[in-house]
């Protein structure tokens, strides 16, 4: 006979929005109205700078910022109380 799943199990599989915090950059108007699809937007911040790591909304954490494959990733380098 098999154990119903626990209560931790059974929410394994829900999907939690996460995201990584960024400071918003300020921009001129002129520069907003000439963006266009695909175009870069920096952030202020550079590769090794730790930025907040959110999951529903609430802080689990911090990211180092680094680029893997020509992609910006974060790596995760500290974890909040509450979020392990």
């Amino acid at each position: 006979m098999t154990n119903p799943p626990s209560e931790l199990e059974r929410l394994l599989d829900v999907p939690v929005h996460f995201e990584a915090v960024l400071p918003s950059p300020a921009m001129r108007v002129g520069d907003l109205l000439a963006l266009t699809e695909g175009g870069i937007v920096k952030t202020g911040h550079a590769s090794g700078e730790t930025v907040a790591v959110l999951a529903g909304g609430a802080l689990i954490g911090y990211a180092e910022l680094s680029e893997a494959n020509g992609r910006r990733v974060g790596r995760m380098v500290r974890f909040s109380a509450g979020g392990r």
